[in-house]
């Protein structure tokens, strides 16, 4: 309860500073196996590179993707990111991210307890946004790369590098300077 309490605080008292607050639906392939969907949020600060700088995190999941009823192994991955938009003033624009965080498998068997079933996560990002400003919905899309960063035996076995999604979001904030 006390960790719950803490995050709606922090989250409340960063958006009332907050130039641009997104939050979003997630839809991520990783190339030649999993789908994996969930939420994305994005927070541009208001007193530095507003609506060029964003931050974010992201929560996929293959439960909602390949693994939601199916035999697929569960993963989650939590994705902590920065990415800078290029070319703002245009309604279709590059973006580019580098993403970090950690990936989680769910092995289910005893069998399996020997593998490894976790992974920190490092990839750069390319993307492309378009933000129609008539409207309060954004459209992002990108590929990214993730670099292995442990030793090859040491990552889960659907940990692949190259990865693809699309994101809606919906602007919830917005601080008009």
């Amino acid at each position: 309860m006390k960790n719950y309490f803490l995050f709606i605080l922090l989250f409340y008292t960063g958006i009332v500073e907050a130039q641009q607050f997104n939050v979003g639906i997630r839809l991520q392939k990783t190339h030649q196996m999993y789908w994996e969907n969930g939420v994305s949020t994005q927070y541009s600060f208001a007193n530095f590179k507003p609506d060029r700088l964003f931050v974010g995190f992201d929560f996929v999941t293959s439960r909602l993707g390949s693994a939601f009823n199916s035999n697929a192994l569960k993963q989650d991955s939590y994705i902590f990111s920065g990415s800078w938009h290029f070319f703002k003033k245009r309604q279709v624009h590059l973006v580019g991210r580098l993403n970090t965080g950690y990936l989680t498998t769910d092995l289910e068997e005893d069998i399996f307890a020997q593998l490894p079933s976790s992974a920190f996560l490092l990839a750069p990002e390319l993307g492309l946004n378009y933000s129609p400003k008539q409207f309060p919905f954004s459209l992002n899309t990108g590929i990214g790369f993730y670099v292995n960063m442990q030793e090859e035996s040491k990552t889960p076995g659907t940990f692949q590098p190259l990865y693809y999604h699309l994101t809606l979001y919906y602007k919830l904030f917005e601080n008009k300077k």
